[in-house]
Parts: C-alpha cells; structure tokens; sequence
C-alpha cells in the first residue's frame, strides 16, 4: 500500500488529511514527536510526505531538508 507521512501539528487538519487519504486507498502515518520527524521518516519509509511549513520546534523546510538527506521521497508543503 502507498505510505503517506503526514507532519501537521494541528490536530484538526491532521485528522482530516488521514481521514481522506483512508477513504482512497492510501496508508496515512502521523509524525508523533515534532522533534524527530527525520527518525520517524526513517521508520515509516513512506512513498509521500505531506508536511506543514509552521512546526513546532523546526520549520518544515527544515525537515525537508534532512529528509533530503537520506531520501527522495516527494514533499508536498501544507500551511
């Protein structure tokens, strides 16, 4: 199944990617801790990652760039 890696802080909005992404077929993991979004990725492995820009801690152009670092993976920037 096609893994979606969500990184949304807003709980809300992180329920309702999930909720939509189910209901096509896809698999949605939610990062859990703001401060390890790179271990995570590693984890997860997933095909996509849909990441909000105003996180806690780091940007999620931050992130982007340390995901970059050990994957290709496509990013699209919420926010």
């Amino acid at each position: 199944m096609f893994r979606v890696l969500i990184v949304e802080d807003d709980e809300q909005i992180a329920s309702i990617i999930a909720s939509e992404l189910t209901r096509y077929g896809y698999e949605p993991q939610r990062v859990a801790n703001f401060a390890q979004v790179k271990l995570e990725f590693l984890r997860l492995q997933p095909d996509l990652v849909i990441m909000d820009i105003n996180l806690p801690l780091y940007d999620g152009f931050y992130w982007c760039r340390q995901i970059r670092t050990v994957s290709n993976a496509p990013v699209i920037f919420i926010s």
